[in-house]
């Protein structure tokens, strides 16, 4: 996998950043964007491009005919998933939270939805409480800042969920898509 540095990743965010504002313009409806929450410069990589693949399925399942565009990427952000959804976006972003709460892989994710016009929906407006960390009870946002956890904790933590995922048979697309269908 290609190697990146500190200068590629801001120069990926702002490339997603204009695609998503060029996506919004021409769609003009809701935006899921999805990626791997992996810390460091090594964001592309089997395991990031497994969960991406997987759940990119999954939501595709879900949202079916809803979706009108869609869109893999990978850059030095890691791979990302794009899909431009006819729903109502807080609608999605309920959808989504309740796949980032439920599915094994759910908080390895950041999935992120755009309303039509440009306006990210956030956890709190739906009264979800802020992300906690992986591997203690702060916020993730605090522990990202704080540089609180070695990066091979945080990457041993989403290779345990990956591979309960696999061994256990929680990969199961259609017992996923029925179990987040039901609510």
């Amino acid at each position: 996998m290609k190697e990146y540095t500190a200068e590629d990743l801001l120069e990926a965010r702002e490339r997603r950043a204009e695609f998503i504002n060029a996506l919004l313009k021409r769609y003009q409806t809701p935006l899921l964007v999805m990626r791997v929450n992996y810390p460091g410069l090594k964001k592309t990589n089997d395991l990031t491009l497994a969960i991406i693949y997987d759940i990119s399925a999954l939501i595709c399942k879900m949202l079916g005919a809803r979706i009108s565009y869609k869109s893999m990427q990978i850059s030095a952000e890691g791979p990302i998933f794009l899909a431009v959804v006819k729903e109502e976006a807080i609608a999605l972003k309920t959808t989504v939270v309740d796949l980032e709460e439920r599915h094994t892989l759910g908080r390895c994710l950041d999935l992120d939805v755009y309303d039509s016009s440009g306006r990210s929906i956030s956890r709190q407006e739906l009264g979800y409480p802020r992300r906690k960390c992986y591997l203690c009870e702060d916020y993730a946002q605090h522990c990202v800042r704080a540089r609180r956890h070695r990066e091979h904790e945080v990457i041993e933590y989403i290779q345990e969920r990956f591979r309960n995922y696999t061994e256990y048979g929680d990969n199961d697309n259609a017992k996923q898509t029925a179990e987040m269908e039901r609510t």
